[in-house]
């Protein structure tokens, strides 16, 4: 499917087949001989002393126990377990049991029963029938171990590895696996279930502080997965564009261009993830009448992408690191970026490049407004990360760390609220969703939704989750669920994969023309009848589908307006 194509893409374009999983063991232990060696010294020495208490263990050097841990902590699939006084989970047993049999399967050793001992003194069967000061020695030990093991992680992946593998960089965000492409709609709704079921109050963030990219960004990003073969072409025009911009080093012994082939791949995601989106809150027009933003503005970017690219390929540790800057590589690399976002009157790149972004822009745009009605309405308790109350284009820190322009927030929101009761909710949204790039319409959707959170306070603290089946030609297009508690039922209906919807070019997804005979399925009892679209003011009647099945006909319900978060009308009993 597509995560195969992109490796592809990826591959061909790098000229390179990166093994995640041997990266990542790889950069652990990196982690574990630099930055964090002095821990696992400290781990080693504890272990080796509960080894020397046991006549069956003493034998075990120091050298062999601290490199069987650190084979374990490199094998570790999470960041760490929840050992606490000597009681393990089914859960952690079953992490710790996989960590030790991978790296008894790598190891080097001749003798792999030091890779049990370390098994049984992290799940504390060691300790068993011991004396207390053993005991306490194997607990004191598996509680430590489960705190350098999460550091080893956290730098290896998130500060490391998330550098150098660039496949899908949506993807590389903390708390999520850049090896699994997606989850298909059925997994959404279990996770949502499982969560409405057993941490119904958990929070629900898309961009925080500490975030790679904003949640925007990732949207756009995301689309690159439902158009692989327009990316690729656009990946060949553009390098040969800038061919003559990468520089040949004279440092290096290989014939080392910069930036990398790994570093340009991941500076085109970038770039179509930050580029600005035309924005009245903050600025007057900064642009030309082809959407090119003017030298202040190219200026402006520039210097956040160079800051960027010189952090990301410190962090790769691969061309340049913190420790170790390779200043030849970071000037070739900030000359590159400089060169791609020229102001120059003829800049073949970025003729290319803008009508693609803009293409990009507007998918990802309601890629990030499908995003925002299903945090704001799926079980848990929604975040909103300063300055996303509208579209933030923002990378890592220090760049989603600007000053936030709370003024022209207020402005925005005040400026909608005197539209809303000016023209009513249908003219107001639709001409929201006209004027998209100024985000103005993400604004909107977060206001309606958080009323209609605080009318219906009990569904969405303790309301039921029930996922809801789709037919017709763009089934797989839509995702829809109610939230119900009491007397109350909301119904939540967003698009998805807009990639292939033919509508016509620039309008939003909405009409028969986009969703021809797409229809939801509303079967229990409770769910016929009208529903008002609180986001519109529209009301609809479910109808008998073909097939005697109730329900909603999408062309009906996105006739204007792309999203649907549906209150059911009381009937009067």
């Amino acid at each position: 499917g597509a995560a195969d194509h992109f490796t592809r893409i990826y591959q061909g374009f790098i000229q390179a087949r990166p093994d995640l999983d041997e990266i990542l063991r790889t950069n652990k232990h990196l982690i574990m001989e630099t930055s964090l060696a002095s821990e696992l010294q400290v781990l080693a020495m504890q272990l080796t002393r509960i080894a020397k208490a046991d006549r069956r263990t003493c034998d075990f050097t120091f050298n062999s126990q601290r490199s069987a841990l650190a084979e374990i902590v490199a094998s570790f699939p999470v960041y760490r377990t929840y050992i606490a006084g000597c009681e393990t989970s089914a859960e952690d047993a079953r992490y710790v049991d996989w960590a030790v049999e991978v790296a008894k399967k790598r190891s080097q050793a001749a003798d792999t029963s030091i890779f049990d001992f370390v098994h049984d003194v992290l799940l504390a069967l060691q300790a068993q029938g011991k004396s207390e000061a053993y005991q306490n020695a194997v607990c004191a030990f598996a509680m430590k171990f489960q705190q350098y093991s999460a550091p080893v992680m956290a730098k290896a992946v998130e500060d490391t590895t998330f550098y150098q593998y660039n496949r899908l960089v949506s993807l590389n965000e903390v708390g999520g696996e850049p090896q699994r492409f997606g989850v298909s709609l059925a997994a959404f709704h279990r996770e949502n279930q499982e969560r409405a079921r057993r941490w119904p109050h958990a929070m629900l963030a898309t961009s925080t502080h500490d975030n790679k990219r904003s949640e925007d960004v990732r949207a756009r990003i995301s689309v690159l997965s439902e158009m692989p073969d327009e990316w690729n072409r656009a990946l060949s025009r553009w390098s040969k564009l800038n061919r003559s911009n990468r520089r040949k080093l004279e440092m290096r012994l290989d014939t080392g261009y910069a930036p990398s082939r790994n570093d340009e791949y991941l500076l085109y995601q970038t770039l179509l993830g930050v580029w600005p989106s035309f924005d009245p809150l903050s600025s007057p027009d900064t642009r030309d009448a082809a959407g090119t933003p003017d030298a202040a503005g190219l200026a402006q970017l520039s210097e956040r992408v160079e800051a960027y690219m010189l952090k990301a390929g410190r962090e790769a540790k691969v061309n340049s690191s913190w420790i170790n800057p390779n200043t030849e590589y970071e000037e070739a690399t900030r000359d590159f970026v400089r060169a791609l976002l020229s102001p120059e009157s003829v800049n073949p790149f970025l003729q290319d490049f803008l009508p693609f972004q803009q293409q990009i822009a507007r998918m990802g745009a309601f890629n990030s407004l499908s995003q925002v009605l299903l945090k704001l309405t799926s079980p848990g308790v929604p975040d909103i990360y300063q300055g996303n109350e509208v579209w933030d284009f923002s990378l890592v820190d220090p760049d989603n760390r600007r000053a936030v322009d709370y003024a022209a927030r207020h402005a925005a929101l005040r400026a909608i609220k005197a539209l809303y009761a000016n023209e009513g909710a249908a003219a107001c949204a639709q001409h929201l969703l006209e004027s998209l790039p100024d985000g103005r319409i993400k604004l909107y959707l977060i206001w309606k939704t958080l009323t209609v959170r605080r009318e219906c306070e009990q569904v969405f603290r303790d309301g039921d989750y029930l996922p809801l089946k789709a037919h017709g030609g763009h089934a797989e297009r839509v995702c829809a669920f109610t939230r119900h508690h009491g007397n109350e039922t909301l119904l939540i209906v967003v698009p998805r994969l807009l990639g292939g919807l033919r509508g016509e070019q620039g309008r939003p997804p909405v009409g028969e023309t986009v969703w021809g005979d797409t229809s939801l399925e509303l079967s229990p009892e409770r769910m016929q009848g009208k529903w008002t679209n609180t986001l519109t003011g529209e009301t609809f009647s479910t109808q008998e589908a073909p097939g005697k099945v109730h329900g909603l006909a999408l062309a009906q319900l996105f006739k204007t307006f792309p999203y649907a978060l549906l209150r059911a009308q009381k009937t009067e009993g």
